[in-house]
């Protein structure tokens, strides 16, 4: 078995961790980022876009490594003139599309300091005496035991420390939010589609956060008479695809009795708001958020089942956009994302859980080191298949906490992403791309502070790490 030394390891390279690997590397530290992908970007290079960098107010809550990174796309082309444009769904006070190919680029740039070890697998995790001391992983060169002074967990499955002992949280897959393959059209009128709906706006989610209707007086009707192409609306939630596309004559095709979520037959599946985002470049190309897979995202079985049964609701969503949707009548498949993308599995018990009243009351914390603003967004305890979001009072933003990082019982291990500490309802805002990067940002940082001065992360000095965030443009 071939060893090697670090001062820190990132285990995921997709979101929050290759953005952690880069803070770390930049903080001083020997840094290696294990990934069993090609490439960096996670769940936001499936996406396309890095989403909110602003709260319902316009104001900014995600800088640092992450607004580097778009302002790096942007310079290859890969990004809007305006880089984050306003969010008329109301849901996210803003929408950063990006070129999923430039952002592969810039991460790249962005990560020649660390060692980057890709087509790489976790295979277990080295522990000792309650310290997470490295991880052994397996490529085509063979199994390597790689060791370093502090693990950052960006598994999206808290792998690393869960195979360490760590106490976690699981919710029930039917209590966890759904996943979704991702995939692309080409070939799309988005002209002829914005065109429909500004005849009839309540086709779309508009304005859903109640601080932008009952505080700011904005209607819907007055929001879509501003609206000229997709880019003026470009997160866009269709709010009844059935009430609003599938014609009566077809419903017994598709076994549809009601135009209500219950009843949507074999459209069921597909999600209450079906999410359509175009690429900054290209209005003729536009992601899908449709599917909704239902699984333990943990259990190896399920997933290979789910990546098959989220190719056969993709074959039925390609039919429904050709068939129904404005502008969608033309429209073939573009790309499709190497895998279904998980938004909930297991969260680590730290030394503080964010909570569902943290997010709502824009809590503050002194060991702040990013905020968020999203809704929370998860799934109905009442109605099965069901989504509900959940706002930050008065469209404001909140704090998570640097605790939410750090493992209650391990030492010598953080983590960044899904895997945080955090309630079920929490995680469904704290969970998103920019936030990600926000506090993967801190994780790196944390850990490369720790490595340099051979303490756990618990101990490191929050003012200390604050600083050092805050000298990168983060805004904690």
């Amino acid at each position: 078995m071939q060893r090697a030394e670090f001062d820190v390891i990132v285990a995921g390279g997709g979101t929050a961790g290759a953005i952690a690997a880069i803070a770390a590397a930049r903080a001083g530290a020997r840094t290696c980022l294990v990934d069993a992908a090609g490439h960096l970007g996670g769940t936001c290079f499936a996406l396309a876009n890095i989403t909110p960098f602003h709260n319902s107010r316009g104001q900014p809550v995600v800088g640092g490594l992450a607004q580097e990174l778009v302002e790096r796309i942007a310079t290859r082309g890969g990004a809007r003139e305006k880089i984050h444009l306003p969010n008329p769904a109301g849901i996210g006070g803003s929408f950063t599309p990006v070129d999923p190919d430039a952002m592969k680029l810039a991460l790249f740039e962005m990560a020649e300091g660390a060692e980057l070890w890709l087509h790489t697998v976790l295979v277990d995790t080295l522990s000792v005496d309650g310290r997470v001391a490295g991880v052994r992983v397996h490529n085509k060169s063979g199994m390597h035991e790689l060791r370093a002074k502090v693990v950052v967990d960006a598994t999206g499955d808290a792998d690393v420390a869960v195979r360490a002992g760590a106490a976690h949280v699981q919710d029930t897959p039917e209590a966890a939010l759904n996943a979704t393959l991702l995939f692309r059209v080409a070939g799309v009128d988005t002209d002829a589609f914005i065109a429909d709906a500004r005849r009839t706006p309540d086709k779309f989610v508009l304005l859903a956060d109640p601080y932008l209707r009952e505080i700011k007086k904005l209607a819907p009707a007055d929001v879509m008479r501003e609206v000229r192409d997709i880019y003026d609306c470009p997160y866009i939630y269709l709010a009844n695809l059935v009430r609003d596309y599938v014609p009566r004559a077809d419903w017994d095709e598709w076994e549809i009795t009601d135009a209500d979520k219950s009843g949507w037959g074999r459209l069921k599946p597909f999600a209450a708001r079906f999410s359509i985002m175009p690429l900054p470049h290209r209005r003729d190309i536009v992601t899908l958020n449709a599917t909704s897979i239902t699984f333990d995202a943990t259990d190896g079985a399920q997933r290979s089942r789910a990546e098959v049964e989220g190719q056969r609701q993709m074959r039925i969503v390609l039919e429904v956009l050709q068939r129904y949707i404005p502008g969608f009548s033309a429209c073939f498949l573009h790309a499709v994302m190497p895998a279904v993308s998980i938004r909930a599995s297991r969260r680590i018990v730290g030394e503080y859980e964010l909570t569902r009243d943290d997010v709502e009351r824009g809590a503050r914390f002194p060991d702040a080191i990013a905020r968020g603003a999203y809704p929370m967004s998860v799934q109905s305890a009442s109605q099965p298949g069901m989504r509900q979001h959940l706002f930050v009072r008065d469209g404001g933003d909140y704090d998570i906490p640097y605790r939410c990082l750090v493992p209650r019982d391990i030492d010598g291990l953080l983590v960044a992403g899904r895997c945080l500490a955090a309630t079920r309802e929490a995680i469904g805002s704290a969970r998103m791309g920019a936030q990600c990067m926000a506090y993967g940002q801190a994780a790196g940082t944390a850990a490369a502070l720790a490595a340099a001065r051979g303490i756990a992360p618990r101990a490191i000095d929050i003012a200390a790490l604050r600083r050092a965030l805050q000298a990168e443009r983060a805004i904690v």
